[in-house]
């Protein structure tokens, strides 16, 4: 058997191809009218080919239209058109033989257009139409929530067009259709609650549904009546017909439509903020059209549709809002009057899981996490390690969470919240939500099919409306405009209290550190003095001066740390006099020192000969002897220590490495602060306030350096980085 290779398609061939179709431009228009478009001085520049048999008499281009032609009233609106400017827009009535005409006028791009429109004799009055637009209207304003306006109105306009199916769509935020109200013949499949794909509707599609509220289709099996010429003579390019009424509409729109079994449809927008929310789409088994003073009032009723839509969800979004700032009173009262801000964040009555619809949260402060309705401890020390990776990050929310370092049991949350508000104590908050495990229920399988026919190869639409089901995994419900306005607010407000917070936890500690500086240094000075008289006494209580003379000496250091780190936190900085040191020597006498106060521990240098620097000798020496105490607290039990001290042109590196467990990035992030909460945790170092590497690190800005850190398997490097002078003026630093 012969196997025959597939025809050839271009590559260019997909879903693009309605996105780029020129839609305004079609070149030809609904037959079951006529057109003709007048230059600015009144010159006919085009017509449809279909306009003498409608009208009975031609539209050459280049020429005018005389009064035998066109009677008075509509000579007067076109006279009124070319005055005016490119927002003009009018209608009036033409009676020619036994055909009365709706002309449909307006200006676009320079262009004025007439649109003539027959009209059957037998069409609804003016009168019962008011009546029919007054009763429309009255059962709209009775509505007091979206749904029941949307069903409402749809009842109406079916009744008042005969439509055989009228329904009302909302674009969700995909925009993706919606069914969610439909009136219909009783013999007709219902499509309520089918979704339909967001490229059923292309961009510049939604565009000219903005731009001309109002579609009427009223054959779907028409053969275009082509404008004649096609171009503008002035400018050469096709003439624009987003305005118009009898404009041709995609063939592929009439093959999707012909696909349901449509032969005649009217489309009415609902327009909120500048953006279609939503359509009124009318289909009908036959052939049908809807005079243009009807269409009119469809025009006003969308318009109060549209506003009446966006009140009553402005309503509901002020209620939520209200609802929501009243819960964010609270929940400020209690964190400003409780002594534990994650505490008053989850307390019930007044947690922050109850601001926003979710199935939990947590809250996140100084290493500390606490979960409410479930336990998210887990999954929030996983979401904030990967929000680390941006500094930058306040607010962050997705509806698709990928879980990458979790089990099982926690993958179902995909929705993630996250706010920050307190940066130095890494303070988070986050609202989780499920998985949402959706049983979509489309009108046809959502994709196009690609055809190739007489003008090659093009995507047609589904060719079958029969509900076709889809379940949707791995999203959570999406986060809205007003749950993200509601997140941000509550944010400032805890940004606020933190501040306010850290304010006074500063005066307290200011007070502290005076407290400890006045009241602590005389009696240590009588402690000293009383291990002086020990040393020289006959007892010889060895022992006994020994730890005298240890513990006054490390309270001495203690209160000499908080009182510099007071310094540095009243802006003051650390003061150093520079003088020519022999670095050599020193980092050589403080290793010994070191060795001799810690007999277990090793340290290994490779310190180069004849280094001299301009350096504050008793200030470089804190920072070293900093740096090995915190060696010997934090690396592994046993293993040595490596100092190394070396020269380069630009200046000195003096760097400590230990065998250590990797740290994680919240701790990494915060090992130059003071205060720090895991610094307690540490069994080997309890007594520690943490503040030893925050003043080392002041030092060395001191000496316009700087200390680095870096870690990889399993050690990690702590490098005192000091400028020459001649370098620092080679290479100011950048302020």
């Amino acid at each position: 058997m012969a196997v025959t290779s597939p025809p050839l398609i271009s590559p260019t061939v997909t879903l693009a191809n309605c996105e780029d179709e020129r839609i305004h431009q079609p070149g030809g228009i609904q037959p079951h009218g006529a057109l003709v478009a007048f230059a600015g001085d009144g010159t006919v520049l085009s017509r449809s080919d279909n306009f003498v048999a409608h009208l009975g008499f031609d539209a050459l281009p280049g020429q005018r239209l005389g009064v035998g032609e066109l009677d008075d009233g509509v000579m007067q609106m076109l006279a009124e058109g070319l005055a005016a400017d490119d927002q003009w827009v009018d209608s009036t009535q033409m009676q020619r033989g036994d055909t009365l005409f709706d002309v449909i006028g307006h200006i676009h791009k320079d262009v004025l257009y007439l649109e003539f429109e027959p009209r059957a004799l037998a069409s609804t009055s003016f009168s019962q139409m008011a009546l029919y637009a007054q009763r429309i209207i009255s059962q709209m304003q009775r509505r007091h929530d979206v749904d029941s306006l949307l069903a409402r109105v749809t009842e109406e306009i079916r009744h008042l067009t005969g439509y055989d199916r009228v329904m009302a769509y909302r674009f969700r935020a995909d925009l993706s259709g919606e069914v969610i109200a439909e009136a219909r013949r009783a013999d007709l499949v219902s499509y309520l609650g089918q979704r339909y794909p967001a490229s059923d509707i292309p961009a510049q599609a939604r565009l000219l549904y903005i731009l001309n509220p109002i579609r009427l289709i009223a054959d779907v099996a028409y053969q275009p009546s082509r404008l004649v010429p096609a171009l503008n003579p002035n400018d050469r390019q096709p003439f624009d017909l987003s305005f118009s009424t009898l404009r041709s509409v995609s063939p592929i729109h009439c093959e999707y439509l012909t696909n349901m079994g449509v032969q005649a449809s009217m489309s009415v927008s609902i327009v909120v903020e500048g953006k279609l929310w939503g359509l009124f789409s009318c289909h009908h088994m036959s052939p049908k059209t809807i005079a243009h003073p009807l269409r009119t009032s469809f025009q006003v009723i969308s318009q109060l549709c549209s506003a009446l839509v966006e009140r009553l969800e402005h309503n509901h979004t002020t209620q939520v809002l209200l609802n929501a700032s009243l819960a964010q009173q609270a929940i400020s009262h209690a964190a400003r009057d409780s002594e534990d801000l994650l505490a008053a964040l989850t307390t019930a009555g007044s947690n922050i899981a109850t601001l926003l619809p979710c199935e939990g949260a947590a809250v996140c402060l100084a290493g500390r996490v606490q979960s409410i309705n479930g336990d998210f401890d887990d999954l929030a020390r996983s979401v904030i390690e990967r929000l680390y990776a941006d500094p930058e990050l306040e607010i962050f929310h997705t509806e698709e969470w990928v879980h990458t370092d979790l089990g099982s049991p926690d993958t179902q949350y995909c929705g993630v919240l996250a706010i920050r508000f307190h940066r130095q104590e890494s303070g988070w908050i986050l609202w989780f939500r499920r998985e949402e495990v959706s049983q979509v229920r489309w009108a046809g399988k959502p994709e196009k099919i690609l055809k190739v026919g007489p003008s090659g190869p093009r995507l047609t639409p589904r060719g079958s409306f029969e509900a076709w089901e889809e379940i949707v995994r791995g999203r959570s419900p999406a986060w809205s405009r007003t749950d993200l306005s509601i997140a941000e607010k509550l944010r400032t407000e805890l940004v606020e209290v933190s501040l306010t917070r850290a304010g006074e936890l500063d005066g307290m500690r200011q007070r502290l550190i005076a407290m400890l500086g006045h009241d602590l240094r005389n009696p240590l000075q009588s402690i000293s003095m009383a291990a002086q008289m020990l040393s020289s006494s006959e007892t010889r209580d060895t022992e006994l001066r020994r730890r005298i003379s240890y513990s006054s000496g490390r309270m001495e250091r203690l209160i000499s740390q908080v009182l510099e780190m007071s310094r540095l936190q009243s802006g003051l900085g650390i003061a150093v006099c520079r003088v020519d040191t022999d670095l050599t020597a020193l980092v050589q006498s403080i290793v010994e020192e070191t060795t001799m106060a810690f007999p277990g521990l090793t340290i290994e240098t490779r310190i180069d000969a004849d280094i001299n620097a301009q350096v504050d000798p008793d200030r470089y020496a804190q920072v070293i002897t900093n740096l090995l105490g915190n060696a010997l607290h934090h690396g592994t039990p046993g293993s040595p220590v490596q100092l190394t001290l070396s020269a380069a042109p630009q200046g000195t590196r003096l760097a400590v490495t230990n065998r250590s467990e990797t740290l994680p990035a919240e701790q990494l992030a915060t090992l130059f602060q003071p205060f720090k909460p895991h610094t307690q945790s540490n069994p080997r170092n309890r007594g520690s306030l943490g503040i030893g590497l925050y003043i080392s690190q002041a030092i060395a800005a001191a000496h316009e350096g700087r200390i680095e850190v870096v870690q990889g398997d399993g050690v990690i490097t702590f490098s005192l980085m000091v400028p020459s002078p001649s370098a620092h003026l080679q290479h100011p630093r950048r302020r």
